[in-house]
């Protein structure tokens, strides 16, 4: 791992995805990159309309410049922060930034595209208190993104990654997302449990399929790095809770659609989105 995007907004949240980023990039020598788009869109006033209506435009005109100084002082403000942390941590890591003007639903693939980062860390709270994640925003980044996109809940302190949660439903992409994981976190010591929670009794069909996925991770299973779970699960909310809490998972990872990032793994007949938000644990979507 050479390069961590940190999308920031000023919030406490920001700085908090920073102190993950720094527990999850340990002593490697990671570029940590802190990225702010803010809202320059504004409509220029047409030369034939009054005089008083390209007042105003000059005006919004200067609202954006102000917003855009405000931005650079902050960044600067957050750059010293997170060098301190990384001192304080006696890391080799890097930090650098950037700030552009744009729409705020940036796309996040151009953003990739350029700093050709390995991770994205984001907080999942921003100014506004809202969950970042709940949002048609955070749906589309987890979608389009051509690497790993990791939440972080903003009152989240374990600053830990010993147990990873992999539920599944079985998708053809599995194997690679796995691999994916165990690749870009080499240099961290953990367990993957991967689950399939299912409604009935019985169910023959999953097990096949989890003793097949289970057949490419024989090395893996061999050496305790990862575990294969077939759930029972009448009280979907309580069984995932039950799961979490006996396994002391750090992470939630999944393979999200790309159309529908949740469409599978949470569907309304299996568990749901805000079924793993209630847990407040980091969130990380794997890239097909």
């Amino acid at each position: 791992m050479k390069t961590i995007l940190i999308p920031v907004d000023f919030s406490e949240g920001s700085l908090h995805s920073c102190r993950y980023a720094l527990a999850l990039a340990g002593s490697q020598n990671v570029t940590f990159h802190l990225f702010h788009i803010y809202n320059d869109q504004v409509m220029l006033p047409d030369a034939g309309m009054p005089e008083s209506m390209e007042s105003d435009g000059f005006f919004n005109a200067d609202i954006i410049q102000a917003l855009k100084e405000q931005a650079e002082n902050q960044m600067k403000q957050l750059k010293q922060e997170v060098k301190k942390l990384i001192k304080d941590a006696g890391s080799p890591i890097k930090v650098t930034a950037s700030l552009q003007g744009g729409d705020p639903r940036w796309e996040i693939t151009e953003v990739c595209e350029e700093q050709k980062p390995d991770l994205v860390i984001m907080g999942t709270r921003g100014l506004g208190k809202k969950g970042f994640l709940e949002g048609s925003m955070a749906a589309k980044i987890m979608a389009k993104a051509p690497v790993p996109v990791l939440a972080v809940p903003e009152n989240y302190a374990d600053f830990q990654l010993g147990n990873i949660m992999y539920p599944t439903h079985f998708n053809k992409l599995d194997i690679h997302a796995l691999q994916q994981l165990f690749t870009l976190l080499s240099h961290l010591s953990f367990q993957v449990h991967v689950c399939h929670f299912h409604l009935e009794k019985k169910d023959e069909e999953a097990s096949v399929l989890m003793k097949e996925l289970e057949k490419a991770f024989e090395k893996e299973k061999s050496e305790g790095k990862i575990s294969f779970h077939l759930e029972e699960a009448p009280d979907k909310e309580e069984a995932l809770k039950t799961f979490v809490e006996s396994h002391h998972i750090d992470l939630v990872t999944f393979l999200p659609e790309k159309k529908h990032p949740f469409k599978y793994l949470f569907s309304s007949h299996h568990l749901r989105k805000k079924d793993f938000f209630k847990l407040e644990l980091p969130l990380m979507a794997m890239n097909e």
